[in-house]
């Protein structure tokens, strides 16, 4: 397709697909009035922005589909694709448009900071509590640190089998005895 005839193809086809890609794209400023008036136009025009291209791209690769694909009548696979593109391009607008205006604001500490301050919400306990093992969500609260646990080894090492059942004792005894 040469310059002029896309030019020709977008004239001719963008009123009547503006038609259908407008309610969604006011729906999605609908949306965004929610964090105001700035990110309803963001979001709208976002979607506007993705959806109609891809929208009339989708009209223009259908308009070469001439005969029924598994049943399905020419007619019925272009506005399908359509409807495909409209909605794919309106679900993309809005990272498109997010980031435009929050950009990546939060970091991986920020989020695992919030996360522990729901978890301390939820389980109704101080955020103190709420101990988890550096840049992790590994619970450690309850469990010793790691100095302390290394002092509990040490102390352990010698007499570990007084933990044992006597019947344990005596079979590990054995074993030991036949090694030797």
């Amino acid at each position: 397709m040469n310059f002029q005839r896309l030019i020709n193809y977008i004239s001719k086809n963008t009123p009547e697909v503006a038609k259908s890609v407008l309610p969604g794209s006011l729906l999605a400023g609908g949306f965004g009035l929610m964090d105001g008036p700035a990110a309803a136009v963001t979001y709208g025009v976002a979607d506007l922005a993705t959806a109609l291209p891809l929208t009339l791209g989708a009209r223009a690769l259908g308009s070469r589909i001439q005969k029924p694909i598994l049943g399905v009548s020419p007619k019925a696979l272009q506005g399908g694709l359509e409807t495909v593109a409209n909605i794919g391009g309106s679900l993309g607008s809005t990272v498109l448009a997010s980031n435009l205006l929050y950009g990546n604001q939060y970091s991986q500490q920020q989020q695992l900071n919030q996360q522990i301050e729901q978890r301390s919400a939820i389980n109704a306990l101080p955020l103190e509590q709420q101990i988890v093992s550096p840049g992790t969500q590994f619970q450690t609260a309850g469990l010793p640190s790691g100095e302390d646990f290394q002092n509990l080894l040490n102390q352990r090492r010698g007499n570990w089998m007084q933990y044992l059942t006597p019947e344990d004792q005596q079979l590990i005894a054995g074993v030991i005895s036949t090694k030797i």
